[in-house]
């Protein structure tokens, strides 16, 4: 099965090095969303004490690119969280979710029940998405 570019990343597979490690040979387009971003942000600099300049050179190391919220992708967001549970406790995951609209586009997460709008042939975890990105 083809992977539909681009692949887009929620926050948590940055915690995966051996995962970074696979996706930066990955030659196709690789989004963060600009909520992501600020979440990766948040920990590289606050916990871990990098410096802004670290952060971006990692992220474009990895050949990721930075991706901002439109205005249709708010809209987007916006009627997951009314379809969905409490915007007020989902709306970053309704945020990074919203990048993966209009399809094809590929999420990949570890957290799958946090994006159930997502059609599950666009929604992956790392393990599944480099089973299809090394055959």
């Amino acid at each position: 099965m083809k992977i539909n570019d681009p692949l887009i990343l929620d926050t948590c597979v940055f915690r995966d090095g051996s995962f970074l490690k696979k996706l930066e040979k990955y030659h196709g387009k690789k989004i963060l969303p600009a909520v992501a971003y600020a979440e990766v942000c948040l920990y590289l600099i606050g916990k871990r004490h990098k410096k802004p300049a670290e952060v971006d050179y990692y992220i474009n190391k990895l050949g990721i690119e930075v991706e901002w919220l439109t205005k249709t992708r708010a809209q987007y967001a916006a009627l997951y969280g009314i379809k969905g549970e409490d915007f007020k406790d989902n709306n970053r995951d309704y945020l990074i979710g919203a990048h993966a609209y209009p399809p094809p586009r590929t999420m990949i997460t570890y957290n799958k029940k946090d994006f159930w709008f997502i059609k599950r042939n666009f929604l992956y975890d790392s393990d599944e998405i480099l089973k299809k990105i090394e055959k």
